[in-house]
């Protein structure tokens, strides 16, 4: 055998387990030996791998600082003034919108105190009748005449204003939508003529009150009833077929209740002495007022 084939056989041998058979293509390797590490020397790599790279921070010059809050000044003013224009804008369509719908009211007071005027008119018309019929013997048609105007003397009817428009107005605060301060003090002064001339319709009333009173005590019941269907402000356009009616109906002496009568009438003289005043007074100067804000708000707001 030679030295090769022995050798061979020598190392198939070892590789042949006791009382077993050989197992093809197994060989021996070389004893594997575990691996060993230094956590130090690990840990000071990653350390390395991780390390950050050094930045050079960059000093900003003065000029810069001050172009930055320039510029953020003027990004503020500008959001600033954008904000102001916006609300600027908003404020003159409310104004607009309050000014149309004002224009309206005014107008429908204008055309009351006109009604009003007119009304007040006949209501003198009517007191001075009875004040020269009262010079004659109150019998006969002088009676019914007397009686005929009387009913009309407890008429207090105040001025139907339009005030919905000022009245929202001030509970919102709107009155500082309005930048015109002359417009505004007219407004204003307005507002405080219609208060007046309210008040004053309230005293009218408690003397109409008692002047109804009076008329009751006075005029008969039948007539009455029948006056009670016509109103002041329909008498210049009776017909004449209808006074003389009422002028014909056949009423009784009123001279005994000449005391009475005293009392009624100097309640109308004060009635209308306060109409003649309210008419040239507080009533005219509320309807020139309230012509010259339609013209001044048409003319502000570019209103038709």
């Amino acid at each position: 055998m030679s030295e090769e084939n022995k050798n061979t056989e020598e190392k198939t041998a070892e590789n042949i387990p006791a009382g077993g058979t050989a197992i093809p293509g197994l060989e021996t390797a070389e004893p594997v030996q575990p691996q060993t590490t230094n956590p130090k020397l690990q840990t000071e790599q990653e350390m390395e791998v991780h390390k950050h790279p050094h930045h050079v921070t960059h000093k900003k010059k003065w000029g810069e600082y001050l172009l930055e809050f320039l510029m953020l000044f003027l990004a503020v003013f500008l959001g600033f003034l954008a904000e102001n224009i916006r609300e600027h804008v908003v404020e003159q369509d409310r104004a607009k919108e309050f000014s149309r719908s004002l224009m309206l009211d005014l107008q429908d007071d204008t055309t009351a105190i006109n009604r009003q005027g007119r009304s007040a008119r006949l209501y003198i018309s009517v007191a001075d009748s009875l004040l020269k019929i009262n010079t004659m013997l109150l019998e006969g048609r002088n009676a019914a005449e007397f009686s005929f105007y009387t009913r009309f003397t407890y008429w207090t009817v105040p001025i139907s204003w339009n005030r919905n428009t000022f009245e929202q107005i001030k509970n919102t605060g709107g009155l500082r939508y309005f930048k015109n301060d002359k417009l505004l003090r007219k407004l204003l002064q307005y507002d405080a003529v219609v208060n007046d001339i309210t008040s004053e319709a309230e005293a009218n009333k408690v003397r109409g009150n008692m002047l109804l009173t009076q008329v009751s005590s006075i005029i008969e019941p039948g007539l009455h009833h029948e006056l009670s269907k016509h109103f002041l402000a329909s008498l210049d356009t009776m017909s004449v077929e209808t006074k003389e009616s009422f002028f014909s109906f056949k009423s009784t002496s009123l001279e005994n209740k000449r005391e009475k009568i005293n009392e009624l009438l100097n309640m109308v003289v004060i009635q209308q002495r306060n109409l003649r005043f309210a008419m040239n007074g507080n009533w005219e100067k509320a309807r020139v007022l309230a012509n010259e804000l339609i013209n001044d708000l048409k003319k502000e707001y570019h209103l038709e």
